[in-house]
């Protein structure tokens, strides 16, 4: 307990404790009075008077002395019965019953929980006071809390409960009026439910147990939770021997939080889980259910020894996803509701329990990692097209492009193989660049694309991030959703060309423009190079430079590789044969017989 609030008990004085303390001043005075008296008697007896005088005297005394028999004591603290004689505005006068009149407060009756008397009325009242100028002071309301006292003696002695009136919230807990008397009731013994409204409790009248009693200095401390806990354990040992799992029933929501909400089941709060409300997906319990709501329920888990119950409404409903197969399949286009946004794609409702997924890489036709929040918000209804269904997993995989029209084939159908394109080089790698083409749309210009004379390496020296470049349309790849490009093919293949006219085994002109151990690069046409080994050159042969010409045969063509390779030593052998071929065409010819010796012979020899 605080010491404030020790401090508030303790001045509260216990009235009865300050009628006591006036009472023994009142006897003390009544002694004295007594034996003034007394002392007046004798003074009377000791004088003189004449003989006509004494009888009247003793008359008197005699008198006197039955007035103060008549009369009775008054002593403080003591109870007595009057009659009201008297209503004023701020008094209640009554009759003691000895040649006094006693006044009490109007304020205690109101006080007291009493009802203000009528003239002739009979009342029990406490003296408080008595023989001062201001009279005989009487007290309802100190007998009430002596009575109070008395009973919350006995309610601490045999632990039973005394009603009490919740008046006010205070630091720390409540102040409590228990038959006249103050009492504290702190926060933590105030309910059961630790998340109870303070304000819904002031005004209350309710059974408590009496935590501490001590008059002096007065100290009262109560609590309404612990009779309260007594009536729910009751209940919920009650709940737990008549209820099992399965069973039906009906229930008040109690309390909402984060993770679901507590059901009031009569002396037993059963958790809903968020998870159990329904078979659509919610965030939170508030967007089906509110405090005071009347639900019906099953029981799921029941445990006895922890008390703790779980309940689910799902239950009592059937299970949307047994008819999914019967409901959709693939292809199929539906109309659903955006309820989250993840990382990695979107969750769409189709219908209360049935989501779906779409995958980030579904949502754009361009853009194959894009965040999901710059397509869509958390509401939209949106048109999807189903791609895959697993019932047993309770998976739908959906896909939003897929109802659009797809970007890929219409830039293809519009710009087919051979097109010439220009865009911008949006980036350049260590293997080409890629050129933007259309929105969320690049083509990739691989560096074996970039030049038919120079390496790729060396041709991507010559390009850079911003450039506007002139590129054809080597393929579409609608499925990848790639494009490839090209630069060079904007001019006829020099390769292609010299093949076109030179073929294996014919012979070409070349310059030397290279020299190297294990031979000679040797250019015979425009944008054209190839290779002759050492080997393939006679040794009699004259030194080959760097701007030598020669003349060799073509030995060998790669076309996949672009090579060409040159022999001058076959070139020469060719040579050999084509003159020793000529020279005995024309031997022959020099000794072969005419034609009209030829048609003598025949005729002559067809004569023999």
């Amino acid at each position: 307990m605080s010491e404030a609030v020790k401090q508030s008990q303790i001045q509260d004085v216990d009235a009865v404790d300050v009628a006591a303390e006036l009472s023994a001043a009142n006897e003390a005075t009544a002694d004295k009075n007594a034996a003034l008296t007394e002392n007046v008697a004798q003074d009377i007896k000791s004088v003189t008077v004449a003989p006509d005088t004494v009888e009247a005297e003793d008359s008197f005394k005699l008198m006197y002395e039955a007035s103060l028999k008549e009369k009775t004591e008054i002593r403080r603290g003591e109870i007595i019965t009057g009659m009201v004689v008297g209503v004023n505005a701020d008094v209640v006068v009554i009759d003691v019953g000895m040649k006094d009149e006693g006044t009490i407060p109007l304020a205690e009756f109101a006080q007291a929980g009493m009802a203000v008397p009528a003239v002739g009325d009979q009342l029990q009242a406490l003296i408080q006071s008595a023989g001062d100028s201001s009279g005989v002071s009487l007290s309802v309301l100190a007998i009430k809390q002596r009575q109070a006292w008395d009973q919350l003696e006995a309610a601490v002695a045999d632990e039973s409960t005394v009603e009490a009136v919740i008046t006010a919230e205070t630091k720390g807990g409540f102040r409590v009026k228990l038959n006249g008397l103050n009492g504290f009731m702190p926060r933590s013994e105030a309910d059961t439910n630790i998340h109870v409204e303070p304000a819904t409790l002031v005004g209350q009248t309710c059974q408590v147990a009496v935590l501490e009693a001590r008059r002096r200095p007065e100290n009262i401390v109560v609590s309404r939770r612990r009779p309260m806990n007594a009536v729910l354990e009751q209940e919920r040992m009650a709940f737990f021997e008549t209820h099992s799992v399965g069973d039906k029933l009906s229930g008040e929501i109690k309390r909402l939080a984060d993770f679901g909400a507590f059901v009031d089941l009569g002396g037993v709060d059963a958790l809903l889980h968020v998870s159990d409300v329904s078979w659509r997906r919610i965030k939170h319990p508030s967007e089906m259910l509110a405090v005071g709501q009347h639900v019906s329920i099953e029981i799921v888990k029941l445990n006895a020894e922890t008390g703790k119950v779980s309940v689910s409404m799902k239950s009592l409903q059937s299970d949307p996803w047994e008819n999914v197969e019967n409901t959709y399949e693939p292809g199929m286009r539906l109309t659903g509701t955006v309820r989250r946004l993840l990382d990695f794609g979107v969750v769409v409702e189709l219908e209360p329990g049935i989501e779906g997924m779409i995958h980030r890489s579904e949502l754009s036709w361009t853009n194959r990692d894009i965040n999901p929040a710059s397509v869509v918000a958390e509401g939209d209804v949106v048109d999807v097209a189903v791609l895959e269904m697993d019932p047993s997993a309770r998976r739908i995989r959906l896909s939003l492009k897929a109802v659009s029209e797809n970007p890929w084939q219409q830039w293809m159908a519009d710009h087919p193989a051979g097109s010439h394109v220009t865009g911008k080089i949006k980036n350049i790698t260590d293997f080409g660049f890629f050129v933007h083409v259309a929105d969320g749309m690049d083509g990739l210009v691989h560096m074996e694309n970039l030049s038919w004379d120079k390496s790729g390496a060396e041709a991507l020296k010559s390009f850079q991030k911003g450039l506007d470049v002139e590129s054809v349309v080597l393929g579409v790849d609608v499925e990848k959703e790639r494009i490839a490009l090209g630069v060079k093919q904007l001019t006829d293949d020099p390769f292609s060309l010299f093949l076109a006219g030179s073929k294996r085994g014919s012979s070409v002109n070349g310059v030397v423009v290279e020299v190297k151990p294990a031979g000679v690069v040797v250019q015979v046409a425009e944008g054209v190079q190839a290779f002759m080994p050492m080997r393939e050159v006679p040794r009699d042969h004259d030194e080959l430079k760097v701007g030598s010409e020669v003349e060799a045969k073509i030995i060998e063509v790669n076309e996949k590789r672009r090579q060409v390779s040159l022999s001058i030593r076959q070139h020469l052998v060719q040579e050999e044969r084509e003159a020793m071929r000529n020279y005995s065409r024309q031997t022959a010819d020099d000794s072969a017989p005419s034609a009209l010796a030829l048609e003598l012979q025949r005729k002559l020899f067809g004569k023999i």
